[in-house]
C-alpha cells in the first residue's frame, strides 16, 4: 500500500464572527510542495461550522510562482466521484485520489468555487497562501481574477491581506511509494507569531532548499491562540480552542509527522485584561509546565521529535507590564533548561533589543509584538536546519 504524507496544512478557527467573505468567489489556495508523490489528497474540514458548506467546483494543478495553472496539470478535485459536493457540520471529510505526479519545488493550487450567499466560516484567517477571485467560478482558468481588499490589521499587525481566508481546505496529502524513504514532516503548533509566516516562511524555504523531496513543513498557528484557555467570547472564536486541546486534533493526527515545534503563550501572559479575556486567565509558571509536559511526552511516545519554540521579546505596555515580562523570562528560563525537549528554538535572540525588552524597532511590526518580514527573516537564518534532517543526517 502506498502511504500518504502530509505536504501542507492549516489549522482552522471559527470565522463566524468575521467580515471574511469567499461566497460566491473561487478561492485558490497555492500550497508550496517539497515532495515527490504520484498521486494527491485534500483534506476539508467545516469542524467550527453548524451548517453544511456547499462547494460548487473544485479542482487541483500544478502552479508557477505567479499562480497560474500549468498546462495539462488540471484536475477534477472531487468526493465520491463528484465535484460538487457539501461538507457536513463539525466533520472532516477527505476527497478521492488526484491522478497528478508531484517534484519537490512545484507548487500545489487548490481552487474551490462557493457559489451560496451564507459565508464560509470555518477556516483560516491569513491567507499567507491564498487568493481570492472576483465573483464567479473561476476553478478551471489558468488565470485567477484577484479581489484584494487590505484590512487595517493588514497593514498594522499582519503583512499580507487577510481577507481571503483558506476556508474548508486543511490538507494536503502527498502519496509516495512505500520503498522510497520516508521525509520528514515538521508541524510548527504556535500562534499569529507562527501563523503569520514571517519567521516560518524563510525558514521553511531554507529547509526546502537544503532537503529537496525529504522534508515538509506546515503551518498549524492561529492567531490569538493559547496554550491553557480558549478564545474570549468577545472574538467568537477567532482565537481558536486552547493549544491543550486543539492538540488533539490539529497536531496529533498530521500524516507522516517527525517533528513538532511547540511556540505557545505569548498570549497567555499578554492577552489577559484585553479582548475580554479576564485577569485571573493570567497563567503561571507551574499552570504552562502542568499543561506542556503531557503534550511533549504524548508526541515523544509516537517517536515525534519536540522542539521548543522560546517566547519571543515584545513591548512593555499598560498590559505587558514588567511583571509579565518577568514570567515570560521564567518560561524561556524553564524550556531552556527543563530537558523535556530535544531540541529549543531561541526564536528571540536575533531579533531582541540589547538594551531592555522587546525586539529591535527596524525587526518588528508597529504592534511591538510580531516580528516584520526583516525580523522573521533574521530569525529563520539562526535557525540550525540539521536539527530537521532527514535520517539524522546534519548535511
Amino acid at each position: 500500500m502506498p502511504r500518504r504524507v502530509c505536504t501542507f496544512a492549516v489549522a482552522h478557527t471559527d470565522l463566524s464572527g468575521q467580515p471574511f467573505n469567499n461566497a460566491g468567489r473561487t478561492l485558490r489556495v497555492l500550497a508550496p510542495n517539497n515532495l515527490g508523490g504520484c498521486g494527491l489528497y485534500v483534506k476539508f474540514s467545516n469542524y467550527y461550522s453548524a451548517r453544511p458548506v456547499w462547494v460548487g467546483n473544485a479542482t487541483v494543478a500544478l502552479a508557477d510562482p505567479l499562480g497560474n495553472l500549468l498546462p495539462g496539470t488540471l484536475r477534477p478535485l472531487t468526493v465520491h466521484g463528484d465535484s460538487s459536493f457539501a461538507l457536513v457540520p463539525r466533520r472532516d471529510v477527505y476527497s478521492d485520489r488526484v491522478d497528478l505526479a508531484v517534484k519537490p519545488g512545484q507548487t500545489i493550487a487548490v481552487s474551490l468555487y462557493y457559489p451560496l450567499p451564507d459565508r464560509v466560516v470555518s477556516g483560516n484567517f491569513v491567507s499567507i497562501f491564498a487568493t481570492r477571485s472576483v465573483k464567479g467560478d473561476w476553478c478551471a482558468e489558468p488565470e485567477l481574477p484577484k479581489a484584494r481588499i487590505l484590512s487595517s490589521l493588514s497593514r498594522t499587525v499582519l503583512p499580507w491581506d487577510i481577507t481571503s481566508a483558506t476556508t474548508t481546505l486543511s490538507e494536503i496529502l502527498v502519496e509516495q511509494p512505500t520503498e522510497a524513504a520516508a521525509p520528514c514532516v515538521v508541524a510548527a503548533f504556535g500562534d499569529s507569531i507562527m501563523q503569520q509566516g514571517a519567521w516560518l516562511t524563510p525558514f521553511t524555504q531554507r529547509l526546502y532548499k537544503a532537503y529537496p523531496g525529504r522534508v515538509s513543513v506546515c503551518n498549524l498557528g492561529i492567531g490569538g491562540n493559547r496554550l491553557l484557555h480558549g478564545a474570549p467570547a468577545a472574538t467568537k472564536g477567532m482565537y481558536g480552542h486552547a493549544g491543550v486541546e486543539r492538540f488533539r486534533y490539529d497536531l496529533l493526527p498530521v500524516e507522516g509527522l517527525t517533528h513538532a515545534i511547540l511556540a505557545l503563550g505569548t498570549n497567555d501572559i499578554g492577552l489577559p485584561g484585553k479582548d475580554g479575556a479576564p485577569e485571573g486567565e493570567l497563567i503561571t509558571l507551574m499552570d504552562y509546565q502542568a499543561a506542556l509536559e503531557p503534550m511533549v511526552d504524548t508526541l515523544r511516545r509516537r517517536g515525534v521529535k519536540v522542539f521548543a519554540g522560546l517566547l519571543l521579546p515584545r513591548e512593555i505596555n499598560h498590559i505587558y507590564t514588567e511583571q509579565r515580562e518577568g514570567l515570560r523570562l521564567a518560561i524561556n528560563h524553564w524550556l531552556a533548561g527543563c530537558g523535556l525537549f530535544d531540541a529549543v528554538l531561541d526564536l528571540g535572540a536575533p531579533i531582541a533589543a540589547p538594551d531592555g525588552p522587546g525586539m529591535k524597532k527596524e525587526y518588528a511590526l508597529p504592534d511591538g509584538l510580531h516580528p516584520n518580514k526583516l525580523g522573521g527573516q533574521k530569525i529563520a537564518q539562526g535557525i540550525d536546519l540539521g536539527l530537521f534532517a532527514p535520517g539524522g543526517d546534519r548535511s
